[in-house]
């Protein structure tokens, strides 16, 4: 029985060196009875390198594998599950060492054209790291196909957020459930998957700290309790261990887009809510490197898709350079001012440093790292600039 067919898929036998060999070769009979003939070609000729020439396992065995001892117990398990099912029904049980560059490209095409260039590049990362595995443990002779594959270019550019009115909105427009997640995901910044990990050991109330565990980025990090966020967790709190919100992805995106059309709101996405931190937050303190650790961002490029909401930023910072030679240019610029001008000039001007000192120790004192003629020269000139808590604003 040197040709066989066992499910959908064509296998061929051939005695080498004394031992049994078998190998998979797809749905084309044709194509398995050649490569048997040209299998037995080589051991008559010398010239068969079984580990060279063996025939790796098929693309749904591995991509079983690599969910049951690899992805199974990652971060993202429910996305890359659901990314496995979507792989296994295109390859199928095609050998790993068939799989080509054009197959790859069908499929990620065909996945841009459904859903979008980002998606279909999450799906390449998925199916790059399955040959990776394959290789790794030793199921594919080769290299890796996936890896010579260019990814989408895209333009990450959507920063949707939403406005005070907007989140009143949609707060009332909530039902019981979903309230305090909408309300959890604009005051912390978390993500979707964060949000439902999250369970009560992981807080910290006593001293206000949420520790965020399993993140995309794999790095744990922590986030300040706000004020009305402790509230809601008060409110909520029924016992010291489990989840705090239970309930899944599914059932919160349909109740999520229930919340959305009674609001008025359209073109939002629940992730759209971390961009409505991160925009309300960095409008109101101009601090990007602070966002960037809550946020999570590795690298400070993400978090300067915030940087032009910062109202005024860079003025107020030039202006702040500048305050430091105001004197002396302003002895200068016109000679022909008088005393009495200059008087006038000196007091409309920037504030004496003993007075923003003052009024600025108690904050001194509860952040020594706080820059004191910066703070004061913000609360002299600019006081609408003065970082506010953003959970005040919010509700």
């Amino acid at each position: 029985m040197g040709v066989y067919k066992r499910a959908n898929t064509y296998w061929i036998n051939y005695m080498a060196d004394g031992k049994l060999c078998r190998e998979s070769v797809g749905r084309d009979k044709r194509l398995a009875e050649q490569v048997l003939y040209t299998r037995r070609l080589a051991i008559v000729e010398g010239k068969f390198f079984p580990q060279r020439n063996r025939s790796s396992i098929p693309f749904r065995e591995m991509a079983d594998m690599y969910w049951k001892l690899h992805a199974k117990q990652m971060p993202s398990a429910q996305v890359t599950k659901y990314q496995l099912i979507m792989l296994s029904d295109f390859f199928d049980n095609t050998p790993l060492d068939r799989i080509t560059i054009p197959d790859i490209l069908q499929y990620l095409n065909g996945v841009k054209e459904r859903a979008s260039a980002a998606t279909a590049n999450r799906h390449h990362n998925t199916l790059r790291a399955i040959f990776n595995r394959a290789i790794e443990w030793e199921k594919l002779n080769g290299p890796n196909p996936a890896a010579k594959v260019k990814q989408f270019r895209i333009e990450n550019s959507r920063t949707r957020f939403l406005e005070i009115g907007d989140i009143t909105r949609l707060l009332a427009a909530c039902d019981t459930q979903i309230q305090p997640i909408v309300s959890f995901a604009i005051l912390t910044g978390m993500r979707r998957g964060e949000i439902l990990n999250l369970r009560w050991e992981h807080l910290d109330l006593t001293n206000g700290i949420i520790h965020v565990l399993k993140t995309k980025s794999g790095e744990p990090r922590e986030i300040p309790l706000a004020p009305d966020l402790a509230v809601i967790l008060a409110d909520l709190r029924k016992g010291d261990g489990g989840p705090v919100f239970n309930m899944d992805s599914r059932l919160l995106n349909t109740r999520f887009s229930k919340a959305l059309m009674l609001a008025g709101i359209t073109d939002f996405r629940f992730h759209d809510l971390r961009h409505t931190f991160a925009s309300h937050f960095v409008m109101r303190t101009n601090d990007l490197p602070t966002l960037q650790k809550l946020l999570g961002h590795k690298s400070p490029r993400m978090t300067q898709r915030y940087a032009h909401l910062s109202k005024g930023h860079l003025q107020v910072e030039m202006q702040v350079f500048a305050a430091g030679f105001s004197q002396i240019f302003h002895n200068q610029v016109n000679p022909m001012v008088g005393d009495a001008q200059k008087e006038t000039a000196d007091r409309d001007g920037l504030p004496s440093k003993n007075d923003a000192l003052k009024s600025w120790s108690g904050r001194r004192e509860s952040n020594p790292h706080l820059n004191l003629g910066k703070v004061a020269y913000y609360h002299c000139t600019t006081p609408a600039l003065l970082p506010v808590k953003y959970s005040a604003c919010i509700f």
